[in-house]
């Protein structure tokens, strides 16, 4: 268990290490492009296309990371209201779900991906193949499934009745 709590480690800064820079190289591109068009009346045309894959990274990768983080939308009004047995099972039930239509949509994702491959599609002016810009789609929702898999595993493994309760906890460790 502790190899995968190291593997788990090391896998969130990965996240935050291509999230980081990600946010800061279409930043410092940007800011450097609006400069260059204010200061000497050229645009680079590279800013666009690299701009729109760094919205992609920043989407996809960050959907992995808001659900290990628990950033994710909740609506809990109704579910704070039911009893602790209850919220379990309603709880595992959505977590459940939530990995089904995650891994499934990394699938489709995939599909894609495999698509773009075979069409041999690539941007404009960098000439990248789209399909390598497109595979943190699948990854992005892969993350995601797996992150709500493993915290479904914690929760069956968990014998209490407010697993949703203990895996805040065990995050914040």
């Amino acid at each position: 268990m502790k190899i995968i709590a190291t593997i788990d480690k090391v896998w969130e800064e990965i996240e935050k290490a291509i999230l980081s820079l990600t946010t800061i190289a279409m930043s410092l591109m940007l800011v450097g492009n609006a400069l260059s068009r204010y200061f000497l009346n050229k645009s680079w045309a590279f800013t666009e296309e690299v701009g729109k894959m760094g919205v992609i990274v920043l989407t996809f990768m960050g959907l992995g990371y808001a659900a290990r983080k628990k950033m994710h939308i909740e609506m809990s009004g109704f579910f704070d209201l039911m009893p602790f047995k209850m919220q379990r099972i309603v709880g595992m039930g959505v977590h459940f779900i939530s990995a089904i239509v995650l891994l499934y949509c990394a699938y489709l994702g995939l599909e894609y991906v495999q698509h773009l491959q075979k069409l041999g599609q690539v941007s404009t002016i960098l000439r990248v193949p789209l399909s390598v810009t497109m595979f943190v789609v699948p990854l992005g929702f892969f993350l995601s499934g797996l992150r709500y898999c493993v915290d479904l595993f914690i929760g069956i493994k968990q014998k209490d009745s407010n697993f949703m309760h203990e895996l805040e906890i065990t995050e914040e460790r």
